[in-house]
């Protein structure tokens, strides 16, 4: 492995700046000729231009710390200060445990690409990260809760994977194209897969929800995923070759009352992805994959907003979020344009359009739940900052034994009600 004679650091090696009293902490790392900031501090910005290291970091004041912002220069795995202070490079060890999935498929079709994957702070995107690293890919995370990226990264190099945390709000066009150019540095100029995963909700009836509220789920959930696909697109086209996965879900399908925002986006995402789709007659190598999940074991239904007035649980059956983030894996080593995880969702699909009526009987359902459930303050959630609860891949909705009579009931009165209900449709319109 060659060594770069200027710097003396190894082509794909971490290192990491030494700490010393009176001096600057430097939390981040080179790689590869590159600096990336450490997922803790997200106030500084740092780069290499050849042998000078350019650091912009404010002090408390709002001054510059360093005159110029150029902190130093490398030299041989040391770190000159514009002071004179010599401060040494260390290598950052990756340590993977023996029994590790990701050391056996390090050598699998994915080892080495390059991988965005936003909403990974947790939920489904949390079990997404997991999934890719133990593929051992190049993993670069977004989302707006640093804290939670820097524990995701943690997770993923125990599992065999170099990865990133880009603290990054998908509201935000700039932050967006900052994340793909961040991720084609990571990748050595190469960015072979996105996933748009940011999610937020918001529950309520439709006019006691904020409309300020609604929009906000209409640009994370679907302006987000098409800045994504907008900041990904000319990587893609400039390599003739690459992967768009969308997480959309049932409601994709089967509209959900009492989350409008919710449901327009997802249906929106369909005609954004079948559009796209449509662009690449030239670009047999660039693909779009669509993954529909039914209700997953995530955070979602804890951490969205809340205009209900009562407590939200997710509607049986609820299933394991790792086997979207394996759907979405197989999709990469395999496109195909759709992807449905769990099969509720495949059958309230075809309810859906075998029963005119559905909706309705959806929204009475829907509302007589909500009645049912306990008292809870209204709440905007995650929509505008962070969940302030535990980032975790799971919500711990899943109960530890099967309830297959409920599901029965559940069925028969979908069914039944959807019959009466299409019947009064058909004789209203005779």
């Amino acid at each position: 492995m060659m060594i770069d004679t200027a710097t003396g650091m190894r082509p794909g090696e971490r290192y990491a700046v030494e700490n010393l009293e009176r001096t600057p902490n430097f939390s981040g790392f080179f790689l590869d000729g590159k600096y990336y900031l450490g997922p803790e501090l997200m106030t500084a910005v740092g780069w290499l231009e050849g042998q000078t290291f350019i650091y912009d970091e404010l002090d408390a004041t709002g001054e510059p710390v360093f005159p110029d912002r150029v902190a130093g220069t490398l030299e041989n795995l040391t770190l000159v200060l514009t002071d004179g202070t010599r401060l040494q490079l260390h290598p950052v060890p990756v340590h993977v445990p023996e029994d590790s999935p990701g050391v056996m498929q390090a050598k699998g079709k994915l080892h080495g690409k390059t991988v965005v994957i936003t909403g990974a702070s947790s939920g489904i995107g949390r079990a997404a990260a997991h999934a890719f690293a133990e593929q051992s890919t190049r993993l670069v995370l977004a989302a707006r809760d640093e804290k939670a990226l820097g524990e995701v990264v943690e997770e993923c190099a125990a599992r065999g994977a170099e990865a990133i945390a880009v603290k990054t709000d998908v509201t935000q066009g700039d932050q967006m194209r900052a994340l793909a150019e961040q991720a084609a540095a990571f990748g050595n100029g190469r960015i072979d897969i996105w996933i748009n995963n940011a999610g937020v909700g918001a529950v309520g009836s439709f006019e006691d929800t904020p409309l300020e509220a609604h929009e906000q789920v209409l640009q994370t959930d679907l302006l987000g995923y098409l800045r994504g696909a907008h900041v990904a697109w000319p990587y893609f086209k400039a390599q003739h070759r690459g992967t768009l996965i969308n997480t959309l879900s049932l409601g994709s399908w089967v509209a959900q009352p009492y989350a409008v925002a919710y449901s327009a986006s997802k249906y929106g995402l369909r005609g954004l992805t079948e559009a796209l789709r449509g662009e690449l007659t030239d670009y047999p190598d660039i693909h779009v994959c669509d993954i529909y999940p039914a209700v997953m074991d995530t955070p979602g239904f804890r951490d969205g907003g809340n205009f209900t007035g009562h407590e939200l649980t997710p509607p049986p059956p609820v299933y394991d979020p790792h086997k979207v983030a394996q759907a979405m894996v197989a999709c990469a080593l395999q496109p195909r344009d759709s992807t449905t995880v769990g099969s509720a969702a495949t059958v309230a699909r075809v309810a859906h359009f075998l029963l005119p009526g559905f909706a309705r009987l959806s929204g009475w359902l829907t509302r007589l739940g909500l009645e049912r459930s306990q008292r809870a303050a209204t709440s905007t959630g995650n929509l505008y900052t962070p969940a302030s609860g535990e980032r975790r891949v799971e919500g711990g909705w899943r109960q530890t034994r099967r309830t297959p009579y409920g599901m029965v009931a559940i069925g028969a009165a979908l069914l039944v009600g959807g019959v009466v209900v299409a019947r009064k449709y058909s004789a209203r319109h005779k």
